[in-house]
């Protein structure tokens, strides 16, 4: 599983490549859902889509790329990020990294 850090107050972006996976299918992404969580009881969010930013944009024409916009996040606190897809063709590919959030 793919690793980030950030730390709370930063607003990033994180692109998802899927063209390899879409190589030789004809279909792209429909649409894209969003979750995190963490091991922590209620621990503060971790935001998909801080304003003014989606959650996700759909990137590629067709898209087989996509953007994750994320903000927030508690101090010493691992996220895991699952971005669940759902293609043209009723496929669903389910996505996952980890998000580390550090104050550094």
């Amino acid at each position: 599983m793919k690793t980030f850090t950030k730390q709370p107050r930063d607003v990033l972006d994180f692109d998802v490549d899927m063209s390899n996976w879409f190589a030789g299918l004809d279909d792209d992404i429909q649409s894209v859902t969003v979750t995190v969580r963490s091991d922590m009881e209620d621990p503060p969010t971790l935001d998909a889509g801080p304003l003014p930013h989606p959650a996700v944009i759909l990137l590629g024409d067709p898209p087989t790329r996509f953007k994750v916009w994320l903000g927030g996040g508690t101090d010493r606190t691992d996220y895991i990020v699952s971005c669940l897809v759902a293609t043209e063709a009723d496929r669903q590919k389910e996505i996952e990294f980890k998000v580390r959030v550090r104050d550094l």
